[in-house]
């Protein structure tokens, strides 16, 4: 089976190896990663991202979840995780999911990515909503799913709950049908 590969010259996208492993340890375990994110555990070693690895091609195997890592298409390196998550097939929609090493931050690649993995959403899986929530002190996640085109949908007040405090959830939204006619337009020469 031929590898999925999704890039835009800049950056691409795969599916992790087992010997990303240690790359995705480092990454993850960053206190900014944890800091910024609702779902992602403060300490994730070397066993956990094998463990998280081989969770997610199951997932893909599946069909529930297909997460990807970012890489830099000059040095190869491991810059972010891009997901699409919690697929519903009955209900065609499932919700985008991301982040970015803290090195590689404010230089567009979540931006990149994100526009990559909606591409595969919308016409690989045939979606036809996808959501994204992050937490509403995260503005720099916000900003990228304002230009993706997203839509705000509103905010769940005290939605999670993180080191014993209560957090606000930002919740988006994102139709097939606004994603297809932004894309045509952007397409259109002007």
């Amino acid at each position: 089976m031929a590898e999925t590969r999704l890039s835009d010259g800049t950056i691409y996208l795969r599916f992790y190896k087992p010997g990303d492993a240690q790359a995705l340890s480092a990454m993850t375990s960053r206190e900014e990663i944890y800091c910024t994110t609702y779902n992602i555990r403060r300490y994730f070693d070397v066993q956990h991202a094998h463990w998280w690895i081989k969770f997610n091609s199951n997932c893909r195997r599946t069909g529930s979840s297909y997460e990807f890592g970012i890489f830099d298409g000059a040095s190869h390196t491991l810059v972010g995780n891009i997901g699409i998550v919690n697929v519903n097939r009955s209900c065609r929609h499932a919700t985008l999911a991301y982040y970015i090493h803290p090195d590689w931050w404010n230089q567009g690649i979540a931006t990149r990515a994100g526009r990559l993995m909606l591409d595969y959403a919308f016409h690989t899986l045939d979606l036809n909503r996808v959501g994204a929530i992050c937490m509403t002190h995260n503005t720099a996640s916000r900003r990228v799913l304002d230009k993706l085109g997203f839509t705000f949908e509103g905010i769940a007040r005290q939605e999670i709950m993180k080191d014993g405090a209560f957090y606000d959830i930002a919740h988006y939204g994102l139709l097939r049908e606004d994603y297809i006619t932004t894309h045509e337009s952007e397409a259109l020469p002007q």
